[in-house]
């Protein structure tokens, strides 16, 4: 009786797309906990409803000591399950880019900032609102990507360029003429992505997602939009945090 064949750990070894994702995983644990986590407490909310009452911001949260709703109202998806998929999605993609690039010190850092900044402006803007959400955390990390790209001379991975460009300008045509142009403006963003990507030119790549994330930015913080002040977060915070042109990890692209 002959014994089947031994497997080489060579064959076990996962090739191209799959051997990149996990090779991205690998380098991205923080990003995978928070979305993990954020996940977690989405399953929590659904099953429990009480759950968004306790962590979302509402009236007088700091007055009465809740301070745990500062963090909380970064974890809970109050909008259901749009929100949950869109926030979610910009925060792996977006996320494993900059947490490779960054390091995970200055990610949390990032994060953490962006959401906080956008919490305290709708405290102060609205403080009857209630309300919640990881997008402004998100927003910081969108403009943390377009800081290293300006910088380094890289083009991020097209899965994260793409959900950046979007997130600009999708909110900021949606926070001056609602939800149809929105949607145009997001088509027309990725759009303007895969037509960059498919000339190869590098250097255009670049520019478009600094100039759109930038455009953004500036747009929504004039309207005292929190995802403004979480890019404008992002953009800032990560000008000062890098301090070489070039992030760790990455190795400059040959330009065409």
């Amino acid at each position: 009786m002959t014994a089947p064949p031994s497997t080489s750990s060579a064959d076990a070894v996962p090739h191209g797309a799959a051997a990149r994702a996990l090779r991205a995983l690998r380098a991205a644990h923080l990003t995978v906990g928070v979305a993990a986590l954020t996940t977690l407490v989405f399953v929590a909310q659904l099953t429990a409803p009480g759950v968004v009452d306790a962590l979302q911001r509402g009236p007088g949260i700091m007055r009465d000591g809740q301070w745990w709703r500062l963090v909380g109202a970064l974890l809970v998806q109050p909008s259901g399950w749009g929100q949950f998929a869109y926030n979610t999605l910009g925060l792996v993609l977006v996320g494993m880019a900059v947490e490779r690039g960054l390091g995970r010190f200055r990610w949390l850092v990032l994060y953490l900032a962006a959401g906080l900044a956008g919490l305290i402006l709708m405290l102060v803007l609205h403080p009857a609102d209630t309300g919640g959400g990881s997008s402004d955390a998100v927003a910081g990390l969108v403009g943390a990507l377009a800081v290293m790209t300006w910088r380094s001379g890289w083009t991020p991975p097209l899965p994260a360029f793409l959900y950046a460009v979007h997130f600009a300008l999708y909110l900021a045509a949606f926070a001056v003429a609602g939800v149809i142009a929105a949607t145009m403006a997001g088509a027309a963003a990725v759009a303007l992505v895969m037509v960059t990507h498919r000339v190869s030119n590098t250097r255009l790549a670049r520019g478009v997602i600094v100039a759109l994330v930038a455009a953004g930015a500036v747009l929504l913080a004039t309207l005292g939009d929190s995802h403004g002040t979480g890019l404008v977060t992002g953009l800032v915070l990560t000008a000062l945090l890098t301090k070489t042109s070039r992030p760790p990890g990455y190795r400059s692209p040959s330009t065409k």
